[in-house]
């Protein structure tokens, strides 16, 4: 007996050790594997609020610079008024003349005449060299000068444009602060004699910033090469004119967006925002434009949350699992130890089976229940003896019983190939007493009789409920994320679109204009065709202006383009240029084809009748042409060929076109 004894604790040693070792090895593995899933979950959150940072940041950069184009476009508009004036203007012996035919013009009418043309001007001024006043729009303020130090810099001023500056209330001749756009004449001997000006006050140019459709949180502001806040979205009248950063926070701001491709700050409301910047070119004006970091990084919030969550439970699970497995390796040593206690540890075995959280389930091969735990009963109301003796397919729903269905069929195949024995595991939802449905994860073996024909099944059920709806919940946040980025692209597409085109009559707009004539030129050039210029100009519009008003001018202004629209090819470029003036660019079109073009929109305007307010008005235009490359080696020489074309008709009667 002694001696069996010890051959009988011998042989359990190894058993022991075995499973001791397995135990370690599970638990190596899971800290392995929720390590390494903890550092991806780090880095993949860390990773993904650097990207909707970075995203922000460039959506705003965009958007500073739309706002920056578009108020370049404004100002170039409005320095084409002013040459407009200076190339009518000539010095005589010190005397500014009007070298227009209108005679009797004074040099305030035509101030007025051009300056209304832009809505944006409240007054144009004409001074001498020693910058006082000689003639205004209004008839006001003659005599007054300039600011010494405004004069001294228009005298120096040496650039190719206009010369364009904010000037303080405190040194404006109306004491109201303005964006000063001004043109200078210089003499045969490069000597500063003067120049003209126009005047676009900072009240205005809120306006239109309180105008823009952006979110509640976001800011856009509009700051001078000082630093000083121009204009502000949302308005904070105690910064306005006052400097809005300093040097150490614009060098602060560029290097984080070096280092990191995100420029963050505190804005001056005292909330952090994500900042893009657009240096408006040839203009000392720079837009910034901020989105709210905490409005960016709510959707972020919520996903590292779900993240987080779903991690935890995972680890609580392993815990489970693990404790799960030490109880099992326990009473696998008792019953080693003592095969005496067999009957014992069966019945401790039944015990923990009927105290598991999961449940442990076991059915005939005619698919009836011929066992369940007590789990079965808290998880989902059944009782074991409403359980036992039923078709197991009865508990499941219709989309359960096909996914069964499904998994039998898989386990005949296997059977069938000579794959005995194997484990399977699926998803499948299951009928509760009170009507719920739960989602549960089974894990199934065969048992085999002594025939060694499947005669039933065993295995383990777990609600996983919880898991698929977290699942549906990180789903849907990734479809609401694509969502948003759709909806990104759809508005960077809407945002593009708006700056290439007029808003009110849908044609392309200046800034559109200008790039396209050098690349037609460039093309004309290549192919060796000529280039057709058509500037077009509406006559006496500001008398339709002043008797029906300016929605009776814009309707005439839309028939024009509809006019020029539907006789047009898919090739001509056809530009609202600014007020009443429309250009056409036309590749491939002779003189005569061009005199032709412009002929048939002359007389349909002429024939065409607008109605508006029960009124019917009658409007005619003027036209001049320039082709590419006989009147303009460039963009600029065409067009200014083109316009001395289009006054020569005005000057000759109006109601007809010209050619260079």
């Amino acid at each position: 007996m002694i001696n069996k004894s010890v051959v009988s604790n011998e042989g359990i040693r190894p058993t022991l050790l075995q499973r001791r070792m397995s135990l370690l090895k599970i638990l190596f593995s899971l800290f392995a594997i929720f390590t390494l899933l903890g550092l991806w979950l780090i880095f993949e959150l860390r990773d993904g609020y650097d990207q909707v940072l970075k995203q922000a940041t460039y959506r705003a950069a965009q958007r500073s610079q739309i706002l920056g184009q578009s108020l370049r476009t404004q100002i170039l508009a409005s320095d084409y008024v002013l040459r407009d004036v200076a190339s009518r203007i000539q010095i005589i012996d010190g005397v500014f003349v009007d070298t227009g035919l209108n005679q009797g013009k004074t040099l305030s009418t035509l101030l007025k005449e051009k300056g209304d043309t832009v809505p944006d001007f409240f007054s144009m001024v004409l001074f001498d060299r020693d910058c006082k006043f000689i003639a205004t729009a209004t008839g006001q303020n003659i005599g007054i000068r300039s600011k010494p130090e405004l004069c001294e810099a228009r005298k120096k001023f040496k650039g190719s444009g206009p010369m364009v500056e904010y000037v303080a209330g405190s040194k404006s001749a109306s004491g109201r602060s303005a964006l000063v756009i001004s043109r200078h004449f210089i003499n045969t001997n490069g000597q500063f004699v003067g120049g003209v000006l126009g005047v676009i006050e900072l009240e205005r140019m809120q306006r239109w910033f309180d105008s823009l459709d952006i979110a509640n949180y976001d800011s856009v502001s509009l700051i001078d090469n000082s630093q000083i806040l121009l204009a502000r979205r949302p308005t904070m009248h105690s910064y306005l004119e006052k400097q809005m950063m300093s040097e150490a926070d614009i060098n602060s701001l560029s290097e984080k967006f070096a280092k990191s491709g995100i420029a963050t700050a505190i804005d001056i409301d005292g909330l952090e925002r994500l900042f893009g910047m657009y240096k408006i070119e040839d203009f000392p004006f720079t837009v910034v434009y901020g989105f709210e970091k905490l409005a960016i990084l709510k959707q972020w919030r919520k996903r590292a949350i779900d993240l987080s969550v779903g991690y935890c439970t995972l680890l609580l699970l392993a815990g489970f699992v693990v404790l799960s497995h030490i109880t099992v390796l326990r009473q696998h040593n008792e019953i080693s130890k003592n095969n005496a206690l067999l009957r014992s540890s069966e019945a401790n075995f039944r015990m923990l089976a009927e105290n598991m959280a999961d449940i442990v389930w076991q059915i005939n091969s005619f698919f009836k229940v011929t066992y369940t735990n007590a789990a079965d009963e808290r998880v989902r109301g059944y009782s074991n003896s409403e359980i036992v003796g039923i078709d197991i397919r009865e508990q499941f729903t219709e989309c359960g019983q096909e996914i069964f269905q499904q998994e039998i069929d898989k386990r005949f195949e296997l059977e069938r190939s000579g794959n005995k024995g194997l484990a399977m595991k699926f998803e499948l939802p299951m009928r509760c007493k009170d009507g719920r449905e739960l989602w549960m994860e089974i894990s199934s073996v065969p048992i085999y009789g002594e025939n060694g024909e499947i005669d039933g099944y065993q295995g383990v059920a777990r609600d996983i409920s919880l898991r698929k709806l977290h699942e549906e919940k990180l789903l849907q946040a990734h479809q609401e994320m694509e969502n948003r980025l759709l909806e990104a692209a759809e508005e960077k597409t809407a945002l593009q679109e708006l700056a290439l085109h007029d808003a009110m009559t849908g044609l392309y707009n200046r800034r559109f204009l200008d790039a396209a004539i050098v690349r037609e030129i460039a093309l004309s050039d290549r192919e060796q065709r000529p280039l057709a210029v058509i500037m077009l100009d509406l006559d006496h519009f500001k008398n339709v202006n002043d008797r029906f008003g300016h929605s009776a001018g814009d309707q005439v202004l839309k028939a024009l383009a509809d006019i020029m629209r539907q006789t047009s090819r898919e090739s001509d470029l056809i530009c609202r240029y600014g007020g009443e003036e429309f250009i056409a660019i036309i590749p491939n079109m002779s003189a005569s084809q061009a005199f032709e073009r412009a002929e048939i929109w002359r007389k349909q305007l002429e024939k065409n009748t607008v109605n508006y307010g029960g009124n019917e008005i009658k409007i005619t235009l003027s036209a001049g042409i320039a082709i590419y490359p006989n009147h303009g080696k460039n963009g600029e020489e065409l067009i200014l060929s083109a316009d001395e074309m289009l006054y020569q008709s005005k000057r000759s009667g109006r109601n007809q076109v010209s050619i260079a």
